[in-house]
């Protein structure tokens, strides 16, 4: 043990005595790769970044049909098949084959890049391209190249693109919503055109032109007329009480006028325009006949009903007749829109200073690997040289042995 810990002990110095003695060798070589890296780095060119700074487009809050309806509510939204947000949709499109295949063929980067094809030079726009959401939320476009302008103006021809690309999808959109909503329209109208038909039908078979003033008249009426036929009554039975005989001209009279006004009265409860007299004559058919615009009180319940269903029937159909209209106008202006729909918060500037290569860096690194390279070199040297040693010394033990 005691041999082991000492040949232990003698490595270590030696290791710590091989780094002291090859320090020149790491000072030298460390010195020399920097240097090398140095003017390696002067012969690179240039190179310049410019960036755009979007705002994140809102969230859409206009839906069609009955998910406009549901927007309306308080309940949690459902984004059924749709995981990003719409910052996340502009940076999708940013990074499309079709968005860098039409900055590859602006800008001629087959030529610029100096590659054999379309692909290869979307590869490289990819590598000078970097597109992402800053801490704040903003969208940013940077694009390097060791043409200042033309960095600044493929910045912007991004942002250009973007709403090239928005427009067209929104103008298609709108389009085909166009086309579905007509076709909907013409069908729905069709359907609001059998329902007011219904409607007027309903109306002049029952005489229905406002129920409800119809409704209280009729009641106003009856009431009234009512009331006038018990004064009736009550006047002839006063002038019986008096002595006056049942063959007396007044009492006759007043019979026939309270029995006229029970024949009405029950005109206005049944509803029977073939009503008759006692003498047999047909008097209430021939005064009203189809021209009674008092609804039968019997009838007025059952035509109720009836008239609020075919006329919710008529509003349902029109209120979705309006909303389609609503719509459509909405699709027809969203079709023709030409408004911008990216909102710039900085614009791309011709960059100034360049953005690479990062000299300092490369050379920091360099010479960072180079030392510690040259370090483990020189352990490595030493622990072959000493394990050459023992092997050699325990071979000679071993042949003097014998």
């Amino acid at each position: 043990m005691t041999q082991t810990n000492e040949r232990q002990d003698v490595s270590i110095l030696d290791l710590i005595a091989a780094l002291i003695a090859g320090r020149r060798l790491i000072l030298v070589g460390t010195l020399i790769v920097s240097i090398a890296t140095g003017c390696l780095s002067l012969l690179l060119e240039d190179e310049y970044e410019s960036v755009v700074q979007l705002l994140p487009p809102k969230e859409a809050k206009k839906g069609f049909g009955f998910a406009d309806l549901l927007s309306a509510l308080p309940i949690p939204s459902l984004r059924l098949g749709e995981k990003g947000t719409p910052a996340d949709i502009f940076i999708a499109i940013l990074k499309s084959p079709t968005m860098r295949r039409q900055m590859v063929e602006r800008f001629d980067l087959k030529t610029a890049y100096q590659t054999d094809s379309v692909e290869e030079a979307i590869e490289a726009l990819e590598q000078h391209t970097e597109i992402g959401k800053s801490e704040e939320g903003t969208i940013m476009i940077g694009v390097t190249d060791r043409d200042p302008q033309r960095a600044t103006d493929m910045a912007n021809q991004y942002v250009n693109y973007l709403d090239t690309t928005n427009q067209q999808l929104s103008k298609e959109s709108a389009s085909e919503r166009f086309e579905f909503i007509s076709l909907l329209e013409a069908q729905e109208e069709v359907k609001l055109q059998r329902h007011m038909t219904t409607l007027q039908v309903f109306q002049e078979e029952h005489n229905a032109i406002s129920l409800e003033d119809q409704a209280r008249a009729t009641i106003r009426t009856a009431a009234e007329m009512q009331m006038a036929a018990m004064e009736l009554v009550i006047k002839r039975l006063s002038l019986m009480q008096s002595g006056f005989g049942e063959s007396h001209p007044d009492v006759r009279r007043l019979e026939k006028e309270a029995q006229n006004r029970q024949l009405a009265l029950r005109y206005l409860r049944d509803g029977d325009a073939s009503v008759m007299n006692p003498a047999g004559e047909d008097h209430l058919s021939q005064v009203f006949g189809s021209e009674n615009l008092f609804l039968p009180l019997r009838d007025i319940p059952g035509v109720s009903q009836e008239y609020a269903n075919i006329e919710k029937d008529v509003l349902v159909q029109g209120a979705l007749m309006k909303m389609l209209l609503e719509q459509k106008a909405e699709s027809l202006i969203e079709a023709s829109n030409t408004t911008s729909t990216v909102q710039v918060l900085d614009n791309a500037a011709v960059p100034e200073k360049p953005s690479g290569p990062r000299r300092l860096l490369m050379v920091l690194i360099a010479a960072t690997l180079s030392m510690f390279a040259s370090i483990f070199y020189v352990l490595t040297a030493t622990y072959v040289a000493a394990l050459r040693a023992r092997w050699r010394a325990e071979y000679s033990s071993h042949l003097a042995s014998r």
